[in-house]
């Protein structure tokens, strides 16, 4: 009878264990995969459309137009115009876009991850009213202006930016500012690209002074890639001679240049006095290994801004960056991203890197410099100079 007893026990134990095994590796899967489903681009909601995937942006470019009718025109080619142009652009990502799958070498980033919708051009009242209601939205009332780099095509822009903005899923509207950085893949292309650059300048001024006072965000950051990082340089230089950007009362929270192609002597003597006057911050992601500033290097027969190097007795590069302010100041984030860099051409760290994306949303979303939670590490050189090297975790 006891032995009866104490069989019936563990039966109903088992069952009971059953039921509980059940519950847990099949029920809570199901759920937890429901609510993993419903936290996709949880955090970027103020951009999110009523679709699961959907997400609206917007664009102001100094392109020409290309279409026959002009106040419609959605097309534009590769040639600078004073003028700016304003719109938005809708896109639908796939959940199955991910790091290191998007850039096709025979077809510039193009991909059936990232849908191009719809593409609207507004007028610069209208525009301005959409986007400052987005940025009302906007937990912090912030923006994120994005600048492209060399080579980029009107479209290739616009999905760079949706991708750089998924991957990020800040929960801000972003804005991307598009130069025709498309002159052509040659080494004349290249220099044309140059001169373009530094002209569109004064078009992304322009943008930045409607911004600060039409718009009047919060909090501004501009993340700038490659040549798009000399784009502003000659933006900041123009502002800096308007006494409302030259005062000592910084109109931007954050400046990131990754992989800057900016000569470093055109850092120290045009950049130097409107980052300080300007910007809260300034973070530069360099890499040791970028190929493609090597090349730009040899063209240009001097130093760019984002070469740097894990020695010390040759971090001469970086330090110039460095030294756009006094060496103790705290405004100057070096960051060195060679360790984690693994891209074709080592000059895309900025768009395939998974390190390099969590170290950013962590430097845009946290008040520290250097909170304890980034994956970096301090090195100090000989002569006092202080950077950062981005690591792949422990």
């Amino acid at each position: 009878m006891n032995k009866k007893k104490v069989l019936i026990t563990v039966l109903i134990a088992l069952v009971a264990l059953g039921g509980w095994f059940y519950s847990f590796y099949f029920k809570s899967t199901t759920v937890a995969i429901r609510h993993a489903e419903a936290f996709v681009f949880r955090r970027m909601s103020v951009t999110q459309l009523e679709g699961q995937g959907d997400f609206r942006h917007f664009f102001v470019t100094n392109r020409n137009p290309t279409a026959a009718n002009e106040s419609d025109a959605l097309e534009f080619g590769n040639a600078r115009e004073a003028a700016l142009r304003f719109g938005s652009f809708d896109v639908s990502i796939e959940p199955t876009l991910g790091l290191g799958m998007f850039i096709n070498p025979t077809d510039w980033f193009q991909n059936e991850e990232i849908s191009l919708e719809a593409i609207q051009q507004n007028s610069r009242g209208d525009f301005v009213t959409a986007l400052r209601g987005y940025v009302d939205r906007s937990p912090q009332r912030s923006l994120l202006i994005v600048i492209h780099g060399f080579r980029e095509q009107f479209e290739s822009a616009l999905r760079k930016t949706a991708f750089i903005a998924s991957v990020l899923d800040i929960d801000t509207p972003v804005l991307v500012f598009d130069w025709p950085g498309n002159q052509g893949s040659s080494l004349r292309g290249y220099t044309a690209a140059r001169d373009v650059a530094s002209a569109s300048g004064a078009e992304l001024a322009e943008l930045l002074q409607i911004v600060v006072r039409d718009i009047q965000p919060d909090n501004v950051s501009l993340l700038a890639n490659s040549m798009g990082g000399q784009v502003v340089v000659d933006a900041f230089s123009t502002l800096f001679e308007d006494p409302d950007f030259g005062d000592p009362d910084p109109e931007f929270e954050h400046i990131i240049l990754t992989a800057p192609d900016v000569d470093h002597a055109e850092f120290n003597e045009r950049f130097r006095d409107e980052i300080r006057a300007m910007a809260d911050d300034l973070t530069v992601y360099v890499s040791s290994n970028d190929r493609a500033l090597l090349m730009s290097r040899l063209i240009n027969r001097g130093m760019r801004a984002g070469e740097s190097t894990l020695s010390p007795d040759q971090l001469e590069e970086a330090a110039a960056i460095a030294n756009l302010v006094e060496p103790d100041s705290e405004m100057i984030t070096l960051v060195d991203v060679t360790p984690v860099n693994r891209t074709r051409n080592f000059h895309n760290f900025s768009l395939e890197t998974p390190e390099f994306f969590d170290d950013l949303f962590l430097r845009l979303t946290l008040d520290e410099r250097t909170p304890p939670n980034r994956l970096i590490y301090r090195v100090t050189t000989p002569d006092g100079t202080v950077y950062w090297v981005l690591t792949r975790g422990r």
